[in-house]
């Protein structure tokens, strides 16, 4: 080899460690950036954001032979790490349904920690108070965990966000250890990004017998416990006089991840060897297939796995509407197939695993297996429905709801909206409403104040919305009342349009977030939109 080739291969190598380097997108963002990726509906995005998560914190990444992919504080078995693999596990945590993290706090007395859990909420809450400007904190914030009301349910939490918070108040944060990092190796943080609740208290807490980083990875572990479908995606033409395509789909209890072994502690869960099987697995088909697409009989479907772990539904579309000779139409949305019984499911996956795991773990919000499924029909294009697009309006709400006894009806109050319909489906928006209520109880004057924000969804012949964001606040008289959470559901019904304006009904349920708050009530409008194009 020349002088000269030598010159310009040793920088190269010093770069790269002699292979290579991959990135997979392995970047430290800003607690906001982090959020929106996370947040993302597509893949490498969301897995942008897992990787800046880790990054952040200072968590390392391994490969199943223990090779390090991305420098942690603790490096090392012992040390806190994920494998590769679960980096992806991590992402689709960000995507889970949510649930009060008051239900969060109680399954923890599952592990062991003797502590109230409206104690462990205030532990958590006034710790991010104090701690609001770090890094985890604000990611929490950035991912609307919000912790600034007074609600004893605490804030709307999915699973990515009950990991971190696991993670920041059970184990132990350290300084980075200072070792050799590799050529073109990211390096760790100065010191633990987590921790905040456990220096705030959390360390006088346990987690059963076993280290917290344990449970941590127990977590992962049954997360990665998937619900696969096959095909990754399908597209069903409607039949002309009769049925139309049929296609036979195949979701898989995947165990893979959950199986791993090979580096680090022994886990405190392991897969069990053969794949399960009598797993019970419900099929549910979205509201904008409806007419188009029909499972098995028609409805929500279920199936039992076999011993191979594998359930099979056949779809059909249903016969076509229109003629040949008109437009050719389209419409999207996303099958899913989720576990009956996810208790069931944990313990046939793991099969003898401690009692107080299952009860902790089981319940988690999961994520869930979906295939989107396109139906294609003839048909003139249906101007009495959100068509495809940008669509705002505004509604003027009347009706009623009862407040403590009270009766309040509202004063101007105006909700709106923002609607993005693409494929037939609504995929993006917000609605927003502050209704302004009046009433009076035992002759004394009641003001109140109704407010939420929260994303759109479902079809565009139905749309919905849903948050539990939502609070009202009050005066009785001259004495102010503490704000109160709400959850709220509404449905846009379109009635008619000619594709550039639309008119329709809208209607908007409110109860309390507690049964105790005695808060019910059904308010609805006559909205118009008109279309962005």
């Amino acid at each position: 080899m020349s002088g000269l080739a030598v010159a310009l291969l040793l920088p190269l190598l010093a770069c790269t460690g002699g292979a290579p380097r991959r990135d997979d997108g392995r970047v430290a963002l800003s607690p906001e950036q982090t959020a929106a990726a996370l947040a993302s509906p597509d893949p490498a995005e969301r897995r942008r954001g897992a990787w800046s998560v880790l990054a952040n914190l200072g968590v390392a990444v391994y490969t199943p032979a223990g090779e390090p992919v991305l420098a942690g504080v603790s490096p090392g078995p012992d040390g806190l790490h994920v494998l590769e693999s679960q980096v992806d596990t991590l992402a689709e945590m960000a995507g889970t349904a949510q649930e009060p993290m008051l239900d969060f706090v109680r399954r923890l007395s599952a592990l062991g920690v003797r502590r109230a859990p409206a104690e462990l909420l205030e532990l958590y809450r006034s710790a991010y108070w104090q701690a609001r400007d770090r890094w985890l904190v604000r990611l929490l914030q950035a991912r609307k965990v919000d912790f600034s009301g007074d609600g004893e349910l605490g804030p709307s939490v999915d699973a990515l966000s009950e990991w971190l918070m696991l993670l920041d108040g059970f184990v132990a944060p350290v300084a980075a250890s200072r070792v050799p990092e590799r050529a073109g190796e990211r390096p760790a943080p100065e010191a633990a990004g987590w921790g905040v609740v456990y220096a705030a208290g959390g360390r006088e807490l346990s987690l059963g017998g076993a280290p917290a980083t344990a449970y941590v990875q127990a977590v992962l572990r049954w997360q990665g416990v998937r619900i696969r479908m096959s095909p990754q995606a399908a597209r069903l033409a409607q039949g002309a006089g009769g049925p139309g395509d049929v296609l036979d789909v195949v979701a898989t209890v995947d165990t893979a991840q959950a199986a791993a072994t090979g580096f680090g502690p022994a886990p405190l869960l392991v897969a069990s060897a053969s794949v399960p099987g009598a797993v019970e697995l419900a099929f549910s088909s979205p509201a904008q297939l409806a007419g188009h697409v029909e499972l098995g009989g028609g409805g929500p479907q279920r199936a039992v796995t076999d011993t191979a772990g594998r359930a099979t539904l056949r779809m059909r579309a249903v016969a076509d509407p229109g003629a040949p000779s008109d437009p050719e139409r389209t419409v999207t949305g996303l099958v899913q197939a989720t576990a009956v019984d996810d208790l069931r499911l944990f313990r046939a996956v793991f099969a003898g695993a401690p009692e107080g795991l299952a009860a902790f773990l089981a319940p988690m919000p999961r994520p869930v297996a979906a295939l989107p499924v396109t139906a294609t029909w003839h048909g003139a294009e249906d101007c009495a429905t959100f068509t495809d697009g940008e669509w705002s309006g505004t509604a003027t709400v009347s009706g009623t709801v009862q407040v403590a006894g009270a009766t309040l009806r509202p004063n101007g109050g105006q909700v709106r909206f923002r609607l993005v319909v693409a494929g037939g489906n609504v995929v993006g928006g917000e609605v927003e409403q502050v209704v302004d209520l009046t009433g009076t109880v035992g002759g004394r004057h009641i003001v109140a104040i109704l407010d939420g924000v929260g994303p759109p969804a479902g079809a565009a012949g139905a749309a919905t919305f849903a948050y539990t964001t939502s609070t009202l606040e009050r005066t009785v008289g001259d004495q102010e009342v503490p704000a109160v959470k709400l959850a709220a559901q509404g449905r846009f019904t379109p009635r008619a349009g000619d594709c550039s304006t639309l008119t329709g009904d809208l209607s908007l349920t409110v109860r309390g977030a507690r049964a105790a708050d005695g808060i019910t009530g059904t308010l609805t409008a006559r909205f118009e939109a008109t279309s962005a194009g």
